[in-house]
Order: structure tokens, then C-alpha cells, then sequence
């Protein structure tokens, strides 16, 4: 593309909560000088000028930015559309009402992980489930679009049917997202305490494939046990048969983003994506984002990923399931690997193997089952 579809901004580095798994603290931008009102109404116009049409705003927390209104004003007038990413615990029925008004909120997405409060605020502070619970029906009272992202931890891998019911049942949201604990921020340091054991992560898999087949699909993941799950049973079943190269796979075709998407952390600075803070493409308001988008040769970098066959590295030899593969997201494989161009050894389904991760149709143990 030309252009940018949209772009991921981090408006704020703040956040009133220290969530143990959050990925964006202890890496670069963090609690950093945060880009006044001006510079972004500044960016707007050019954001504008490029043509690009949606905007997502994250942090932090967004709604901790005492201005954030005037930011979604200066979005609304440039004619843009806007998501906001939050942990809910500050939306109020004015902050609602006011969302509802501007007429172009895609959606609001808040973070709830976990059915109780004593599961979700175990690492998200005292009273926080109940706020962020309150803020959904908030903005469920004033029509605001609403969903919500489940992140999936040793802490809650149990208490997924009941998650899933407290929010399409009891609240009554159309549906909802999944990811788990990543390699990146707070979460790396507290491994121990929030990330999935192999068995935990094939316990999340057949969990949650069995409620989305309950629920109708309503349940969605990009990352993390569901989505992993879904792929990797496909990469099996090819395998199995000795199908042909799957379209698409066998090289790095594992994250489009560079292709669709840019970013900005809360200091201005325009990277990639918000996984990939440590790549500084440049500034906003001082090089031109178009000139960056087409030209910066970091961003060609990644484009290129799609052209590196996987048994071209080490790591890919011997694999059966290489031509099935995508190698998966570029943040995790530079977290883990130390390098963009490089399979995320997180999402290997061989090594999941080697270390006794058993995918659904696998499993002999019913502790997944969900009860009806």
C-alpha cells in the first residue's frame, strides 16, 4: 500500500494500573515524557493528508490522559475513526456519553481476565474487575460499541467456561478475543507467575475450541492457545496427508502488519508496530511519515520477511511442518530470537511437541471438557 490503512498510537505511557503480564512497561517509552495536545493535533492533519481513514489509541491507559478528549476531537475533525484499547476501570457515564457523541468510536475494547474478581484483580489490583466491569455496561447503556480481550495466564486457564459465560451470557456481549501472556515487558520478568506451562497451554487449546463450537464462533483469537490451536491442528492434518505446500507458507509470511499498518509511541517516535518499540523509524511532525511509510529500509526489511523460505534457517531443519508454517509474529522471534527476520520459537508447533504440548484431538485426559 501507499499509505497506511490505520494507525496504532500509544497517546499516553501512563497507566493507573500495573498489571504483572503487561507487555508495554519495562521496554522502551516506558512512563516517558508523553507528546503534548499540539503535536498530536499536528500529526492529525497530516494523517489526514495521507488518506488514512482509522486510528487506535492505547497506552498505558488511554482515558488516564486528562486531554484525551480533545485528542479524540482532533481525531473526529480530521475525519477519521477511532478504537480505543483499555483496561476500563475509568469509564464513566460521562466519558460514555461523550464517545457515543463524536459518532465514529469503531469500538472500545477493555481487558477482563477473569470471571471473578479475585481472578482478575490478582494481578490487576483490588476493585478493578468490578470497575472494568461497570465500564462495559456503560458503554453498553450508551450504545458504544464494546468488546472485550481475554489474556489467558496460569491463573485463569481454569476458569475459561466461566469467563466465557460471564460475557456473552451474563453481560451479553456478540463476542469476544483471546490472546495469553507474551515474552515481551513485565510478563518476561514475572514468566514464572503469569506464563502457561506446556500443559496449561494444550488445557487453554481444547477449552477454548470447545466453547467456540458451543457458542457459534463467537470467540476469537489472532494469538495465543485458540488461534494457535486452530493452525496448528490445520498444519497436522497437511502434514498427515502429505499435502503440497500450503498458499502462503513456508516462509515468513507470518504478520502483515508492516504491510497495513504503522505506529507511534507515546514520545512521538514512529515504529512499526507497538511490539516492535526498540525500531525507531523516525519522529512525527519532524520526517515525513509518507517517506517512512515507502522508503525506511527497516520497514522494507520486514516486507521481505515473506520471501525467506523457513528450511533456510538452523532452527526450521528437519521440521515436517515447514511448508505449512509462517514462523509467526517478528516482535516475539526479536524477544526470543534476537532478530525481526526470524521464526518466533514460541509458536513452533514441533517443539511444542518435543516438550509434551498435545493439541485437541490429541488429548487423553477429559480435564477440558467443558460441562454442559
Amino acid at each position: 500500500m501507499k499509505t497506511p490503512r490505520s494507525v496504532d498510537m500509544e497517546v499516553t505511557s501512563f497507566c493507573n494500573l500495573r498489571c504483572n503480564y503487561c507487555s508495554h512497561f519495562s521496554g522502551p517509552g516506558d512512563i516517558d515524557k508523553d507528546l503534548p495536545l499540539e503535536a498530536w493535533l499536528q500529526f492529525f492533519s497530516e494523517l489526514q493528508r495521507c488518506a488514512v481513514m482509522n486510528v487506535t489509541l492505547s497506552g498505558g491507559e488511554p482515558f488516564y490522559r486528562p486531554d484525551l478528549r480533545e485528542i479524540i476531537r482532533g481525531i473526529v475533525a480530521n475525519r477519521m475513526r477511532f478504537s480505543i484499547l483499555s483496561n476500563g476501570a475509568l469509564i464513566d457515564r460521562d466519558l460514555a456519553a461523550f464517545l457515543a457523541s463524536t459518532g465514529r468510536c469503531n469500538l472500545v475494547q477493555v481487558s477482563i481476565d477473569g470471571a471473578i474478581d479475585i481472578t482478575h484483580d490478582a494481578f490487576r489490583g483490588k476493585g478493578n474487575f468490578m470497575k472494568a466491569v461497570q465500564g462495559i455496561k456503560t458503554l453498553q447503556q450508551f450504545n458504544v460499541p464494546t468488546t472485550v480481550r481475554v489474556t489467558i495466564h496460569r491463573k485463569n486457564v481454569h476458569e475459561l467456561e466461566a469467563i466465557a459465560r460471564l460475557l456473552l451470557e451474563e453481560i451479553g456481549l456478540p463476542s469476544f478475543s483471546t490472546n495469553s501472556t507474551s515474552h515481551m515487558g513485565l510478563c518476561r520478568k514475572n514468566a514464572a507467575q503469569t506464563q502457561l506451562t506446556v500443559t496449561e497451554r494444550s488445557l487453554a487449546m481444547e477449552t477454548l475450541m470447545l466453547l467456540t463450537e458451543r457458542y457459534g464462533g463467537r470467540i476469537s483469537a489472532t494469538a495465543g492457545p485458540l488461534a494457535e490451536g486452530r493452525t496448528w491442528l490445520e498444519m497436522k492434518e497437511a502434514s498427515r496427508v502429505g499435502r503440497q505446500r500450503m498458499e502462503g507458507r513456508g516462509f515468513l509470511t507470518g504478520c502483515n502488519g508492516p504491510r497495513q499498518t504503522i505506529a507511534v509511541r507515546a514520545d512521538g517516535v514512529i515504529i512499526p508496530c507497538l511490539q516492535l518499540g526498540h525500531m525507531a523509524l523516525g519522529r512525527i511532525n519532524h520526517d515525513d511519515l509518507l517517506d517512512v511509510w515507502q522508503n525506511h529500509p527497516d520497514l522494507q526489511k520486514l516486507r521481505q520477511r515473506s520471501l525467506i523460505p523457513l528450511p533456510s534457517f538452523t532452527f526450521c531443519q528437519g521440521c515436517a511442518y515447514t511448508d505449512y508454517c509462517t514462523g509467526n509474529c517478528p516482535a516475539l522471534a526479536y524477544t526470543m530470537a534476537g532478530e525481526v527476520n526470524h521464526p518466533s520459537p514460541d509458536a513452533c508447533l514441533r517443539l511444542f511437541q518435543e516438550q509434551g504440548g498435545r493439541l485437541p484431538e490429541q488429548s487423553s485426559h477429559h480435564q477440558a471438557k467443558v460441562t454442559t
